[in-house]
């Protein structure tokens, strides 16, 4: 209840008079603890008209005790026709924590004991027209929060401030799932060992975590932690072994070959790979699948291109990414925006082509103009020439697009968003030495057509 301050102190205090009726209502201190509630058993119960009321929200509830033994760890389980929220007090009437519905209709609460002694858990409707039977059930759980992890082990942890971490030892080369679930936390999980560094947060649904990755023997540290504010509270982790396809040959990572075809395997987690330039090449990558809705990523020193369904296909949901790259290692990034998993092909097409070659033809640009242009194709190309070394700003702006910039010359890689400007505009500043740069406009998705102008400017 606000109370507000113009008020007259007698105001304040029936208003505090009222909140404390509202407590007492809701089962406070004082009040009867309601039918015992056994570890390892459990209760039936109807909410009706006629049940107890909190006078906050005008839910009804029913009360249970439970005894609880110093570090114990209780599950509690909420089942029935009834909508409900679970909630635990401690004899003193601290509240301790209630349920959440992150589970997806999962209704549970897990609670460690600090002290032994006499709790109170409370069932009560979701809103003031929530009835029902209801069953609640009390399972003390067998806690494990560190050690070692095995394929075939689904285990029951508690965090308390810290993440719990695992050891998990791979004896076969294959693909594992590790899956963290929780009904009262944002799980987040991390597994690193032998080359691998991966780490989900949202990946099996409902706030849920699961990594996949094909993994070699070893030892693998497997980290359980929380992605938001809450440090405490209940999860449990799965580990298990996924089939792999045995009629093709699998690449999972490593350096991508030129002018070839790969086949990798998607199982929740993405896959990297390297795609290594000895000199300037221009580029085209495409991801097919016939069961994933691809999604590819290539990432380097002041470069970073994504697609989604650029690359048509039978679906089309193939993605594809064609650009002109400079010398030097990229880091190229295989997903899936699905949730599926299955089996893609990675397909590399490397021309390599002096920036000279690739200038030949194109519409010619210099400091101190402006173009305009409209944006039709995947991209607009143009040849910038610099002549003489200094601070130049180079910027792309449209009402329609979301404009994207990059520049290549010699030894020069760069690109630009939006960081330039409060809106979608592009720009790139950068000092430049005289010579001749190939321009590229398009938008940042690859995608959409508009009316765009180009400026460069030196500073």
């Amino acid at each position: 209840m606000k109370t507000e301050t113009r008020l007259l102190s007698a105001s304040v205090v029936l208003s505090s008079s009222l909140m404390l009726g509202a407590c007492a209502s809701m089962g406070g201190v004082g009040q009867s603890a309601g039918k015992p509630l056994e570890v390892g058993g459990s209760q039936r119960g109807e909410l009706t008209s006629s049940s107890p009321r909190n006078a906050k929200d005008g839910s009804h509830y029913e009360r249970f005790s439970v005894a609880l033994e110093a570090d114990q760890v209780v599950r509690f389980a909420l089942s029935g026709a009834l909508t409900g929220v679970l909630s635990l007090e401690n004899g003193e009437g601290d509240f301790l924590g209630s349920s959440s519905d992150m589970a997806g209709g999962d209704i549970s609460l897990s609670q460690r004991a600090e002290e032994a002694g006499t709790y109170v858990l409370s069932v009560s409707g979701q809103d003031h027209r929530s009835f029902g039977p209801f069953r609640v059930d009390a399972r003390e759980m067998t806690v494990r929060n560190s050690g070692a992890l095995a394929v075939g082990d689904e285990i029951f942890g508690w965090l308390e401030g810290a993440p719990n971490v695992y050891t998990l030892e791979v004896t076969e080369t294959g693909l594992y799932q590790i899956i963290q679930r929780s009904s009262e936390m944002d799980s987040l999980l991390k597994v690193s060992g032998n080359g691998v560094d991966l780490q989900d947060d949202d990946s099996a649904g409902n706030l849920d975590a699961q990594v996949a990755a094909f993994l070699e023997p070893g030892s693998y540290r497997v980290e359980a932690g929380w992605a938001m504010s809450a440090e405490r509270g209940a999860y449990t982790l799965t580990v298990t072994s996924q089939p792999l396809p045995t009629d093709v040959d699998l690449t999972m990572g490593g350096e991508l070959p030129h002018d070839d075809t790969i086949n990798g395997y998607l199982a929740g987690s993405p896959l990297e790979y390297q795609l290594v330039l000895s000199e300037a090449a221009s580029v085209t990558l495409t991801m097919a699948s016939s069961t994933l809705d691809s999604y590819l990523e290539i990432n380097g020193e002041a470069v970073s291109f994504s697609d989604d369904d650029s690359g048509g296909g039978n679906s089309g949901l193939d993605a594809r990414i064609s650009t002109f790259l400079g010398a030097g290692t990229y880091t190229v990034r295989a997903s899936q925006v699905s949730g599926q998993s299955g089996l893609f092909t990675l397909t590399s097409r490397v021309e390599s082509q002096n920036l000279q070659e690739r200038l030949q033809g194109l519409t010619a640009l210099r400091p101190g103009a402006s173009h305009s242009a409209r944006l039709s194709s995947t991209q607009d190309e143009y040849k910038l020439t610099i002549p003489r070394s200094g601070t130049y700003a180079i910027e792309m702006s449209s009402g329609e697009l979301d404009a994207f910039l990059e520049l290549y010359g010699d030894g020069v890689t760069l690109s630009d968003d939006d960081s330039g400007s409060q809106n979608v505009d592009a720009r790139i500043t950068a000092e430049l030495p005289a010579g001749d740069y190939l321009l590229v406009a398009r938008t940042y998705s690859r995608s959409g057509a508009g009316d765009y102008t180009l400026t460069v400017t030196r500073q």
